[in-house]
């Protein structure tokens, strides 16, 4: 293993500082224009597993092309006549961390590594600074319903590793390591503050004074309160037993603001008019990027600015970096980081790391992390060995590692940085990179991706062959595992051969004979070069056997990080989520082996019971593949249930894995889904769709086909007794607003309802209530009656019948249930424009009641109302169109006579 050792570069902003004159009267406005940075399109917090659009950073017409463009700043100046800079805030963490994308290196920090990729030049031309944003976002049921969301943490403890691993992504992989920091929701708390204070960074701009919000029905978040927090925009040292109001920590806090609340709360003009006092202001107002107002938020910001110079002859303002900020109005004149000096000390097979600085350094002790084979990222702590000197306090294992790197920055926010590398970073060849050639074929450009923004395509007819080469310089002699990643193309080309050469020697031959998947990494094969060599492969396939299909090409992926063993779960934990009780729930686990050797599993146990292992063991799971072992669990109790399964193998890192497992058992509940095949059947032409919502699939027909499209979901139910009967859908905008669904027992029609498959989708839609007799023939019909006034598509899913009241036919004529006030959660939920929003006045209210149902925007302020009349007793629904909003989150209040209630909704675009 060869190690090599570089420093890091890190030019975040460039300027000399020249402060007003002492003499000057007036005081100077440091301007921090930023963008708490995220990715929205995908994300949903009640889903563990999240996969991004990143269209926001790589399409040309979307905000991050428009605001890094230098024209676009060029017409944003401040006083000094200095193009607008801004300061990037990249969210990164949890939700993040556990991705399903495949077209970034780490998903965990893919805005920050998008940004750099497509933006990082002008990040540079404009000044600008990237850094970090962070929320605490934890997978939790804390209020025990049965449903995990990714909650706001409790309390910043419970988020602390995931914290690490985020900040060490950062610095490993983007040389990118926080000197100015933001955190989400504003949230703050002691422990968090200390830490950042004495361990990471001297500068926060997360001071939301006068706002305090502290409760919040799940999902969780916007918990923050800074009501005891300085009003000035000014900087100030936090108290380390509170973190709100001024005190002795080493870390400096300022002001913030959401660029629309300083415009229409006048901040801008509270600023100017502090520093015409002749004091200094620092006040950083943000936007989020993926907002539809965010360049006019920036056009207006600026505007608001010169009006104010205007308007307070004598102060200036200067458009900062959140660092520069900082350091400009504490007049400080060193601009030089500090020296450091990074070199590890070997102990047989263990490695310590000793760091020297030649100044005092902000933190406590400097930010060492490192990368081992297994894709680890560790923290490591120091101890003191003299003056500006540190060694690591623990050792790390020699053969597993890849890389380490130390940052530290000096009282004022100089950065330095020091790596050490042991084995090469990933290399990943798409088809716009100088290592990619097309030998042959006639080859056109996809818009279809599963890398970068497009593919190369060749057609192939009979007498047609198409080729194309990644080729790879050996940086470093050792072993390489091989990896490829398809675009989902249509009729793509299945049998494909794969060339494996060295220095133009074949050394291995690949053949598929079938179809590959799109959009996940493909292991080819594993080699030992030697450095200096050249690594190529070659695809090629013939039209001959396969005329009319398309050799696809787009990325490679070549990877020094090469083990023996290495068992992976699909996930941390199960979660079988609601299941009905007296049935049996069946659950596939996968398991993974990321090695090149086989692994072997002795044992898979469920330590309390409830969960069955239908195996038998021992079990191998082969190099670099997977396989699925079948689980079941039996519940007669409704409640929570849990479990923990013990997985026991030969992997020599994690020989044994705990894996929490948790159901919320249900009163009896039915669920069908197309895929079940015995229970469900299909007339006319019907097609599989890439969107789901439940279960691996769904289905969809043309509408108006002759014959009319219909499905028949069917089966008998083990109890008596009045059903609430739902579907589902994916979400969709192109569906028919007129889907006939009818229920039939003994194929007799019971009832039937009309259905707009748009609204609601992607969630559970109850479409009525029913009674229904155990063990008779129950048929769900979905038809498409010809009648549909918008959409393409009918479509099926899923259906349940979920037993509200056991009983005969006679105990459940129609009831009103309504007993109590309610106002339900509303579906879909994140939704896009229109949700609905159901609501009960109960029977007691004899007189008909003033009702009036109001929407919030996250300010408090009224967006719309969407009911104010008197009702009756009984159940409403009103639907909620949010078309001409931003995305983000609103609430909705329900005042009934003396009942309120106030429900949280997230718009997502």
């Amino acid at each position: 293993m060869r190690k090599t050792k570089f420093s890091g570069v890190i030019i975040l902003l460039t300027f000399l500082f020249s402060f007003p004159a002492l003499g000057d009267s007036s005081g100077e406005v440091l301007l921090v224009i930023g963008s708490d940075t995220a990715i929205w399109e995908g994300m949903n917090v009640g889903r563990f597993h999240c996969t991004y659009n990143q269209s926001l950073y790589t399409d040309p017409s979307r905000n991050a092309y428009a605001v890094m463009d230098p024209a676009f700043r060029a017409d944003l100046v401040d006083s000094y006549g200095q193009p607008l800079k801004m300061t990037w805030w990249m969210m990164a963490g949890n939700i993040f961390r556990y991705a399903t994308n495949t077209n970034v290196p780490v998903p965990n920090i893919m805005t920050l590594y998008l940004m750099k990729k497509y933006h990082g030049q002008n990040v540079l031309q404009n000044g600008d600074e990237l850094t970090l944003h962070y929320h605490t976002f934890v997978w939790t049921d804390y209020d025990r319903d049965g449903q995990y969301y990714w909650n706001q943490a409790k309390s910043f403890p419970e988020s602390l590793d995931d914290f690490n691993i985020t900040l060490a992504q950062f610095l490993l992989e983007e040389q990118v390591f926080p000197v100015s920091f933001r955190s989400g929701w504003h949230y703050m708390d002691n422990d968090w503050q200390n830490y950042l204070d004495e361990r990471i960074l001297p500068y926060s701009l997360h001071n939301d004074y006068p706002h305090k919000r502290t409760e919040d029905p799940e999902p969780i978040d916007n918990i923050y309160d800074w009501s005891q927090a300085p009003s000035a925009f000014v900087p100030y040292h936090p108290d380390r037993d509170n973190y709100q109001i001024p005190g002795n920590s080493p870390g400096w806090q300022v002001r913030s603001a959401h660029i629309w609340r300083a415009r229409v709360n006048d901040y801008m003009d509270t600023v100017f008019s502090a520093a015409q006092q002749g004091e200094d202001q620092v006040a950083c107002f943000w936007a989020h990027l993926p907002e539809s107002d965010f360049l006019e938020n920036l056009q207006k910001i600026d505007s608001v600015a010169h009006h104010c110079e205007t308007k307070y002859p004598g102060v200036k303002f200067r458009y900062c970096t959140a660092i520069e900020a900082m350091q400009r109005w504490r007049r400080g004149t060193d601009t030089i980081p500090p020296t450091l000096t990074f070199n590890d000390e070997i102990d047989g097979e263990d490695v310590y790391f000793l760091i020297e600085s030649d100044e005092t350094v902000f933190q406590q002790q400097p930010f060492v992390a490192v990368k081992n084979i297994y894709e680890d990222y560790t923290v490591l702590e120091c101890m003191t060995t003299g003056k500006n000197q540190w060694k690591t306090v623990r050792p790390v294992a020699l053969n597993s590692l890849v890389k380490a790197a130390v940052t530290v920055c000096d009282t004022m926010g100089n950065q330095s940085m020091q790596f050490i590398s042991y084995l090469p970073d990933d290399a990943y060849i798409d088809n716009l990179d100088e290592g990619y050639a097309e030998t042959y074929g006639n080859w056109s450009t996809s818009s279809a991706y599963s890398w970068g923004i497009d593919s190369r395509i060749a057609g192939l007819s009979t007498a047609d062959s198409a080729g194309a080469t990644w080729i790879y310089t050996v940086p470093q002699s050792t072993y390489y595992n091989i990896f490829i990643q398809f675009p989902d193309v249509a009729d793509r080309a299945e049998q494909i051969t794969f060339l494996i050469s060295q220095n133009q020697v074949v050394v291995d031959t690949l053949e598929f004979q079938s179809l590959l998947p799109a959009k996940q990494w493909i292991y080819l094969t594993t080699v030992q070069s030697e450095e200096g060599s050249e690594l190529s492969v070659q695809m090629r396939a013939a039209g001959k056997s396969e005329p009319g299909k398309y050799l696809a090409a787009d990325v490679l992926k070549i990877s020094a990080l090469v083990r023996d063993k290495d068992i992976e779960m699909e996930t941390g934990f199960i979660d079988f989520g609601q299941i009905s009780i007296e049935d049996t729930v069946e659950y596939s686990l996968e398991i993974k082996n990321r090695g090149i050797q086989s692994l072997q599993i002795s044992s898979i146990t469920g330590l309390r019971g409830l969960v069955k292992v239908n195996d038998i063991f021992p079990v191998s799971v082969p190099p670099m593949s997977g396989i699925s072992v079948p689980l079941t669990l039996f519940v007669t109790e409704t409640g929570t249930q849990r479990d923990t399964l013990e997985i026991v193998s030969d992997d020599p890192r994690d020989p044994a894995i705990l894996l929490p497992v948790t159901a919320e058992a249900m009163p009896y509940f039915h669920t069908i889904d197309n895929e079940d095949v015995e229970e469900y059947e299909e007339y006319g032409q019907w097609h599989t769709s890439v969107a789901q919502i439940y279960g691996p699939s769904s289905r969809y027909a043309w509408l108006n086909s002759n014959p009319l499209a219909s499905a028949r979901f069917h089966t008998k139910l083990k109890k008596n007794g009045t059903y609430d009967i739902y579907e589902i859908v994916p979400q969709t905008v192109n569906s028919t607003d007129d889907a006939l669904y009818e229920i039939k027992v003994n194929g007799v029609l019971q009832a039937s309802y009309h259905v707009n498959q748009n609204e609601g989708s992607g969630n559970w839609v109850k479409i009525g209530r029913l009674y229904l007799p155990a063990g008779s023939d129950i048929e769900l019909w979905v038809k498409d009656t010809g009648n549909s006034t918008t959409g393409a598509v009918i479509r099926t899913d899923a259906v349940r019948f979920s037993l509200l009241e056991e009983g005969t036919a006679i105990d459940s004529r129609e009831k009103g249930f309504a007993s109590s006030f309610a106002l339900a959660q509303n579906y879909p939920n994140p939704f896009n424009p229109r949700t609905t929003i159901e609501y009960t006045i109960p029977a007691k209210s004899s007189t008909p009641l003033l009702v009036r149902l109001t929407v919030y925007n996250a300010l408090g302020q009224k967006i719309a109302v969407l009911v104010d009349e008197k009702k009756t007793a009984g159940r409403y629904t009103v639907t909620f169109d949010a078309s001409g909003l931003a995305s983000g989150v609103y609430y909705y209040r329900l005042n009934a006579g003396s009942f309120e209630q106030i429900r949280k909704m997230i718009l997502l675009r």
